[in-house]
């Protein structure tokens, strides 16, 4: 792609995600968007995730199909961050769109290239038994601390994001959870049997992720 092209497709990337963000919390009939603090702190640091991760793409480390799921996981990320940090959960129906769109775009990969969809196929399956054997082992051994809609988080961000993006994600969210809950713990603002949202922990592992490169 040329530069102007490239300028486009990050000019509908940073457009789309308020909209797609303001019409799945509207409609999902969770809150009123735009109406915290927190949430328009959470888009404008999505907006600088994709403004790093378009200028990766750029500068040829990676292509534009691995832009738009890194974009698309990315949405999805913004949307399940502020709807369990309100809610604590992760509403199926949304993971249900985001796997299907998942299997939309990778069955249109497949078609413009089938050599380059089965060669991503590899970091999918890679990134998927990542989380699958970490996320599962963590719930069993959690014995109901984490949620199950944690995990099943998990696959939809091992397709999306690959090997080579989802264990860094998981591990920094992982990394910024435990200092937050020793903080909490510490000060005693928080007790070992309180629930914490760990959605957006993830949200921010991601973020993390895409601003390395």
């Amino acid at each position: 792609m040329d530069e102007i092209e490239m300028g486009i497709l990050f000019t509908v990337s940073v457009l789309f995600l308020p909209i797609i963000y303001a019409v799945v919390i509207h409609f999902g009939g969770y809150r009123k968007p735009f109406h915290s603090l927190q949430e328009f702190v959470m888009l404008t640091i999505s907006e600088l995730s994709i403004l790093r991760i378009w200028g990766s793409i750029a500068r040829g480390q990676g292509n534009v199909f691995l832009f738009l799921m890194l974009v698309l996981m990315l949405y999805g990320m913004s949307i399940f961050c502020m709807i369990d940090y309100w809610e604590r959960i992760v509403p199926n129906r949304i993971l249900l769109i985001w796997l299907m769109l998942w299997i939309v775009c990778m069955g249109a990969y497949g078609m413009y290239d089938m050599n380059a969809m089965l060669s991503h196929m590899f970091g999918v399956v890679l990134g998927l038994l990542f989380c699958m054997l970490s996320f599962g082992f963590c719930y069993i051994i959690s014995k109901g601390s984490m949620g199950a809609g944690d995990v099943k988080l998990s696959v939809i961000m091992g397709i999306y994001l690959t090997g080579d993006y989802v264990v860094g994600a998981v591990l920094y969210g992982c990394i910024l959870s435990a200092i937050f809950s020793l903080f909490m713990l510490a000060t005693r603002k928080m007790t070992r049997k309180t629930h914490i949202p760990f959605v957006p922990f993830l949200y921010l592992g991601v973020v993390i992720r895409y601003l390395m490169g």
